[in-house]
């Protein structure tokens, strides 16, 4: 791919996003190549059913997928906050799809269904046609509650980054009836696997300080 393959729509905490015509984007890893992992958990997740994005080619650090036009759910969130426990549930319904799915053979992990890993508003496009699953970077196999306690471990500790300025006086509580919406649908993972997320979101580079000590406070509260 040439050094500027369109143009630059979107830019996270360790990938850019292209827009290359025809319906598709390229989204540009920073930190190296595309995993086979992500691959084999898009189309497990693709052929159980689950909305994601069509992957046409992998070269390198670049994948090409197709294009989908959607807002966030973390944006709706902030445009409709009264709302929240709609989306919540939406949220938790996403999670329950997911349960149902086994992992391909030759995902790492262990555990015996597909995980996202990195399953929260963020990772949702809401679209006229519903909504879809998008960054699969972290995906594993795993138990079926992990991905519920990355969830919840993530609404907790993980900051917000470009958050409405308004929204920012109410966003412990905007975050406390989603997740509340969240595990009344999902039911609440176990201690065991609280703890073993947060230990793998410990030794995540992309986690700031504040986020690690934020981890070990929510693991005192509900990893026992």
């Amino acid at each position: 791919m040439s050094d500027a393959p369109g143009p630059l729509i979107a830019s996270g905490r360790s990938a850019d996003i292209f827009d290359v015509g025809g319906g598709r984007v390229l989204r540009r890893d920073r930190t190296g190549p595309v995993s086979e992992h992500e691959i084999l958990a898009i189309e497990a997740a693709r052929a159980g059913g689950l909305p994601v994005p069509q992957v046409f080619s992998v070269d390198g650090a670049d994948i090409v997928m197709e294009r989908i036009d959607g807002r966030p759910m973390i944006a709706e969130l902030e445009r409709r906050p009264w709302a929240v426990r709609r989306l919540g549930r939406q949220l938790g319904e996403l999670h329950l799809a997911l349960r149902s799915i086994a992992a391909p053979a030759g995902l790492r992990g262990e555990g015996p269904v597909l995980c996202h890993n990195d399953l929260h508003p963020g990772n949702v496009l809401l679209t006229d046609h519903g909504a879809v699953v998008i960054d699969w970077e972290s995906a594993s196999r795993g138990e079926p509650d992990r991905d519920a306690a990355h969830m919840w471990l993530l609404a907790e500790a993980a900051e917000v980054d470009d958050v409405a300025p308004w929204l920012r006086p109410v966003l412990g509580a905007v975050r406390r009836q989603t997740v509340g919406a969240f595990l009344a649908t999902t039911g609440r993972p176990s201690a065991a696997t609280v703890v073993a997320v947060a230990d793998a979101r410990l030794v995540d580079p992309n986690m700031r300080e504040p986020e690690r000590a934020a981890i070990r406070a929510f693991v005192d509260r509900h990893g026992t």
